[in-house]
């Protein structure tokens, strides 16, 4: 895994390469700061001033993985992104993607900076906003939903969002012989077929409050990583369970508390608002739960493991989170399977 540029040394290689490109001279137009967040990637926010330079690099987004071969999982990324907002849905426009070893070892995507805070923030500063923002999560989600599906994302697993969902398993496993977690892959690939549907959908993949920022009445959808095709039930699932889970994963007991006291609001606000516009069928949210289960599992053996960056256990997860996914992947694998 490599290291983490510094802020001031990533604005610098990326104003040399804008210099390059267009011709006259660049100039930092805010200092540049790490961002904190995401699990897998560095994240930094830039700023660039130029005769020559389009408007839209004033205020930007730069998101780095810490290896070259993500490469091409954030070029499908930007596509799906792009795709997105390019049809009227509030994604962060892709500015520029740059590959390996043109401004560092690791690709570079940039995006445009939108502007507000994240809901969950909001919601935590200002719980009086609480219900409304549950209630747009639902409606900005079914919207998503509606976004017509890319003719070049259809056909093959590509762009699968089952698919997207068992890739840190398979991450995980090409690094540690893990045989629970072996076993819980073969078990999920049995459901394939249950988990394709006749009309597919753009999928977000992590959809939640913490990857939506809010500005007001607007609100723009971020970290488009896990973004793929495929049945809604599956983002659904995964947004309805993010609340449960948030009451299980924080790491005080006094979080713990305070989540699980809004969580059962906030999650049948978010969907009551998304069936407003598209139908849910619970049946099928129940079979979405293994891989998504599964996917946690993984995330914490890596997370243990330091596969993907410094370990977060204990600091942003309590401990014994691995043991927790296991079990429940195991009641939710049995109960979809018999």
């Amino acid at each position: 895994m490599g290291v983490a540029p510094s802020p001031e040394d990533l604005s610098s290689r990326v104003r040399e390469w804008l210099t390059r490109r267009f011709g006259c001279e660049v100039t930092e137009a805010e200092p540049p700061a790490r961002i904190s967040g995401g699990y897998d990637f560095w994240i930094y926010s830039l700023g660039f001033a130029g005769s020559c330079l389009p408007p839209e690099w004033l205020s930007v987004v730069a998101r780095v993985p810490p290896t070259p071969e993500r490469f091409p999982l954030v070029e499908r990324e930007a596509r799906l992104q792009e795709w997105c907002a390019e049809h009227g849905y509030p994604a962060p426009k892709v500015i520029e993607l740059l590959a390996p070893s043109e401004v560092c070892a690791s690709p570079v995507q940039i995006v445009h900076r939108a502007r507000g805070d994240t809901m969950t923030a909001v919601m935590t500063t200002r719980p009086w906003r609480v219900r409304g923002l549950a209630g747009q999560l639902g409606a900005l989600h079914a919207r998503l939903h509606r976004v017509p599906v890319p003719e070049w994302a259809t056909g093959g697993t590509e762009w699968s969002i089952l698919e997207r969902r068992l890739a840190l398993v398979r991450f995980v496993l090409e690094r540690v012989a893990h045989p629970g977690l072996a076993a819980g892959l073969e078990r999920v690939q049995r459901l394939q077929a249950r988990l394709e549907v006749a009309s597919p959908v753009v999928c977000h993949g992590d959809f939640h409050p913490s990857n939506v920022l809010v500005d007001g009445d607007r609100a723009a959808v971020i970290d488009w990583t896990d973004a793929g095709i495929g049945d809604p039930h599956c983002d659904v699932a995964r947004t309805s369970w993010l609340f449960g889970f948030a009451s299980v994963a924080a790491p005080t007991r006094v979080e713990r508390s305070v989540v699980r006291a809004t969580a059962p609001l906030l999650a049948r606000r978010y969907l009551n608002n998304y069936r407003r516009d598209r139908p849910v069928d619970p049946e099928r949210i129940r079979l979405w739960m293994p891989p998504h289960l599964l996917h946690a599992w993984a995330m914490f053996v890596a997370d243990e493991a330091e596969l993907v960056g410094p370990s977060r256990a204990g600091t942003d997860f309590r401990p014994g989170l691995t043991d927790w996914a296991r079990q429940q992947f195991l009641a939710a694998i049995t109960t979809v399977s018999g």
